[in-house]
């Protein structure tokens, strides 16, 4: 029987609640560094919150560091088309998977974090961008996975970070999944949503959709064991934000099949599809079959759309020169992300007629 328990905050999130800044955390912090004298983590206590052994229940195959142990990204961009304001937009959508080391203790990227603190991931970079009339969105979503197998299902994630840009205000909110459940903390501009840090207590399995688009691909052995999955739910953090919820997990079923997909760009593709489904809500995703089982699209009950473009793998972090921007187009991305205002005479002033 899967249960529910929202928990009231406790020992040091307690304490971090009410001191917001960290100041619960012990003198000597081992994590600042130089000219870090007054700045403390906010949550000093990841490590054993995420509740992650301190040795894997199983490696990652060498199969997966033949392919994903190469020093480069894999690229791939979408078109996605979502609904905003009651209307669909056509958006731009890259996802960007990559490995790198973390150190549990903060889970955040340290390159030269040693053994036992330091924990492989692949990282997932969900950046999406689109036009509400006048002013833009910018959404990213990042997902941060173990490589080595800690719980049952494999790819799962330790933290989930969402941010949302546009003219209005900002919005963000990172959760922490443990063992049993997660902490979250939202900070927004906007009143209705506020500051707040939360802990959520699920007993029972628990996935998160925003790491499906890691786990679906099944690059290190199959999800949930090549069968049906059932459990429990935390919906992607954009439905959180669009749809200004909180952060419930919710009954959901993930059913797989074989199938063929008719795709726009590649043609007839043979596919594992996943159909997640809950009480008011369906997602259903297009993973090749054959290597290196790409997410070729979905679609959602609330009328999404997405559907691959092209990938590249390359060293990105390197390609930030003037030039650099055909690389772009490569992945069917706009080679101008961001348009500098026009110079011309008579070309700014005033709204059109």
């Amino acid at each position: 029987m899967t249960r529910l328990r929202f928990s009231a905050l406790r020992g040091p999130l307690a304490a971090c609640a009410l001191l917001f800044l960290g100041a619960c955390a012990p003198e000597g912090d081992a994590y600042g560094g130089e000219g870090a004298v007054d700045e403390r983590p906010l949550f000093p206590d990841l490590a054993q919150f995420s509740g992650l052994p301190d040795d894997p229940l199983e490696g990652a195959s060498s199969d997966f560091w033949e392919w994903w142990g190469d020093g480069r990204a894999e690229l791939s961009g979408y078109r996605l088309t979502l609904g905003r304001y009651g209307e669909p937009r056509e958006a731009e959508l890259a996802l960007i998977y990559v490995t790198e080391p973390h150190d549990r203790r903060t889970w955040i990227k340290d390159d030269d974090v040693q053994s036992p603190h330091r924990v492989e991931m692949l990282k997932l970079i969900s950046s999406v961008k689109f036009l509400t009339g006048i002013y833009p969105y910018s959404v990213m979503t990042s997902t941060f996975a173990p490589v080595d197998r800690y719980r049952e299902q494999a790819f799962s994630p330790v933290r989930i970070a969402h941010s949302v840009q546009e003219w209005c205000g900002s919005y963000s909110q990172t959760l922490w999944p443990g063992p049993e459940g997660f902490r979250s903390l939202r900070l927004s501009y906007f009143a209705h949503e506020g500051e707040r840090v939360r802990e959520v207590d699920a007993q029972g399995e628990l996935v998160y959709e925003d790491a499906l688009l890691i786990q679906l691909r099944e690059l290190d052995g199959a999800f949930a064991g090549g069968g049906d999955w059932e459990g429990l739910l935390v919906p992607e953090l954009w439905r959180f934000r669009t749809r200004h919820a909180g952060t419930d997990p919710v009954p959901a079923h993930i059913q797989r099949e074989e199938a063929v997909r008719e795709d726009p760009v590649l043609g007839e593709v043979p596919v594992t599809r996943f159909t997640l489904s809950t009480d008011d809500y369906m997602r259903t995703f297009d993973v090749e079959r054959e290597e290196p089982r790409r997410v070729l699209g979905w679609t959602t009950s609330l009328g999404d759309e997405a559907s691959l473009l092209a990938t590249e793998r390359l060293d990105y972090w390197r390609l930030n020169r003037l030039g650099d921007e055909a690389y772009r187009e490569a992945l069917g991305l706009s080679p101008l992300a961001a348009v500098p205002p026009s110079t011309a005479p008579g070309s700014a002033g005033g709204c059109p007629e």
